[in-house]
């Protein structure tokens, strides 16, 4: 019997140690709780940055005076030995500060009352860090990576051939490169954290092999010898002009034709050529000029004679595409007759300048005159335009009369 009160007294004082023990236990966390209302709770943190006892707006204006530097460092993506230089923001990266703060808010909190109760005493002894969580504007990210890629993207330099000292040299391609931007985002937002006012990143890149290669140039090179191999002599009024080598280089192109590399004759640089034997022989046509007025002849004229630049081209191209060498190509001169040209005197009043009726106007004597094709119907002293606003000279005609 008295061991049997024994336990009983032992039971009821437990249990009663333990209600006490609950009931200081949910008082201390309903005064943390109602203590830290509308706060954040004990141990939570942002980027080593304790929130504890901040409201949200209080913890929104840490967070933004944490993130802004952040996004205004610069950063830096390099290839080769080019560099890309920019700002976070620039890139398109976003921290959402509210995200953050309701993030940091959440810590402790649940809509469950007993759950509430768990993670809030949670708070009381484990601390919990509420990361960045960066995002990216797509828009402005693809931009930066544009912006990134043709900075940094070195072309391929395609195989070449030209003419130096009469030798076909061949110009050897160079292989390019172009950046890795898979994990680029990826890259910026890791290294954003790290808070360096000049983060450089090392982007991965791939080799970009050239269209053409040297070997790709045999055939064109065998075309552009052929041509350079030719004697070729010209002859214009009894004058010999020799195309050497180096002549006859100047006038071979090199490209691309129909997907292969190929060597042909420039027209225009052909014609260049036989304009310059032109300018030495031809003879230039004067015309003759009438007086229009009084048709008396001011200058005789005379014919000019004129090679046939065109004809000589078609020649020289011919002769070229041809096996048999030397060639020998007759330049051929045609003649030009001169015009009549009917010419006004430059200054003074003349009558009959224009059919019908016209106004002249002499700046010299300062003279308005009105005329109906050769019969002066009127004239006037006028005041023409100062030096420092000249009257424009020339020849206007009238749009519409009121």
């Amino acid at each position: 019997m008295t061991t049997n009160y024994k336990n009983k007294k032992r039971i009821l004082i437990a249990t009663l140690s333990f209600l006490s023990l609950l009931l200081v236990i949910s008082v201390s966390l309903f005064s943390y709780q109602k203590a830290y209302a509308g706060k954040i709770y004990q141990n939570v943190y942002f980027d080593g940055i304790d929130l504890k006892g901040k409201t949200k707006v209080q913890a929104k204006s840490i967070i933004d005076n944490k993130v802004a530097p952040l996004l205004d460092n610069k950063i830096a993506t390099k290839s080769e030995d080019k560099e890309f230089t920019t700002r976070f923001y620039e890139t398109g990266l976003l921290v959402d500060e509210n995200q953050i703060v309701a993030n940091a808010y959440k810590q402790g909190r649940d809509g469950n009352f007993f759950k509430s109760i768990y993670y809030s005493t949670k708070t009381l002894f484990q601390k919990t860090n509420v990361d960045y969580a960066p995002n990216f504007d797509d828009e402005i990210y693809k931009s930066y990576s544009t912006k990134a890629a043709e900075s940094l993207n070195i072309p391929p330099v395609d195989a070449s051939l030209s003419v130096v000292g009469g030798q076909v040299v061949a110009n050897t391609g160079k292989t390019g490169v172009t950046i890795d931007s898979t994990d680029l985002k990826k890259r910026i937002a890791s290294e954003f954290k790290t808070n360096t006012e000049l983060v450089t990143i090392q982007m991965p890149t791939q080799p970009i092999t050239p269209n053409l290669l040297t070997e790709d140039l045999t055939e064109a090179k065998v075309q552009a010898e052929a041509f350079m191999n030719h004697q070729l002599q010209l002859t214009l009024n009894n004058q010999i002009y020799n195309a050497d080598k180096n002549t006859i280089g100047s006038w071979i192109s090199f490209g691309a034709n129909n997907g292969k590399y190929s060597a042909s004759l420039n027209s225009a640089a052909i014609k260049n050529y036989i304009n310059k034997i032109a300018a030495k022989n031809d003879i230039p046509v004067i015309n003759t000029k009438i007086n229009a007025v009084d048709n008396s002849t001011i200058q005789e004229g005379k014919q000019g004679m004129y090679t046939d630049q065109d004809d000589g081209v078609k020649k020289i191209t011919a002769a070229l595409n041809s096996t048999t060498t030397p060639a020998i190509i007759q330049l051929i001169q045609t003649p030009r007759d001169p015009q009549i040209i009917k010419v006004f005197p430059d200054e003074g009043i003349v009558p009959g300048r224009f059919p019908g009726k016209y106004i002249d106007i002499d700046l010299t004597k300062q003279l308005l005159t009105l005329f109906d094709n050769t019969n002066q119907v009127g004239q006037y002293i006028v005041s023409t335009g100062k030096a420092s606003t000249p009257t424009p000279t020339g020849t206007r005609t009238i749009d519409g009369k009121n």
